[in-house]
């Protein structure tokens, strides 16, 4: 599976395990998601209040994330948090 962000390709997912609506993996960045970093740290920081005035506004809209199958087809997730570890997790639209 690849996460994309609009039309940029953000990274490989794999080791894949589903916990009721959630679905965690890892992640394998491409350099696409450098500029999200501190989005994602701040999505999944639960000690600081998340500020959605502080990103831009494309970000926070859900139908521009979307992850494409092994079997190449496009499926919409909502905002994914991925973590500094690389563990990404996400839950279909």
């Amino acid at each position: 599976m690849k996460l994309y962000f609009q039309n940029e390709f953000l990274g490989d997912i794999r080791n894949i395990n589903v916990d009721g609506m959630w679905i965690n993996a890892e992640i394998t960045p491409s350099k696409n998601i450098d500029k999200f970093n501190d989005f994602f740290l701040a999505i999944v920081d639960e000690e600081n209040d998340f500020e959605e005035t502080n990103y831009n506004e494309e970000w926070l809209d859900d139908s521009n994330w979307y992850i494409i199958d092994d079997e190449n087809r496009r499926m919409g997730i909502y905002i994914p948090a991925v973590y500094p570890d690389r563990e990404i997790n996400w839950r279909w639209r």
